[in-house]
């Protein structure tokens, strides 16, 4: 079972590396839950954005920051931004409980 801690690790590894297989392992741990039809189509959405993510003049920064939506307050946003746009070019959502991590996608 990897920590939290590795598995948000890896997220970030894949996108930089834009190597989506390297996640499959920590997707697959049984603490890893999805707020999402099943993993698998977590997954295929997941690689589908890694794959197409254009990143312009290069990876700016990774931040994890709290989001207030009044939708899915208890989540942390993983926002990824480049050189050049204001707006995060991914985002995903994180919920850390006990031992166990909710990925989710951003509603819009």
């Amino acid at each position: 079972m990897y920590s939290q801690k590795e598995i948000k690790n890896a997220i970030i590894k894949s996108f930089i590396e834009k190597d989506p297989k390297y996640f499959i392992p920590f997707l697959l741990s049984e603490n890893v839950l999805v707020d999402y039809w099943n993993k698998t189509k977590f997954y295929e959405v997941l690689k589908s954005e890694m794959l197409k993510l254009e990143m312009k003049d290069g990876f700016k920064e990774i931040k994890f920051e709290k989001q207030d939506w009044g939708y899915y307050d208890d989540y942390t946003q993983l926002n990824i931004y480049d050189n050049y746009h204001l707006n995060p070019r991914f985002s995903i959502l994180f919920k850390d409980e006990d031992e166990k991590l909710y990925l989710e996608f951003n509603p819009f």
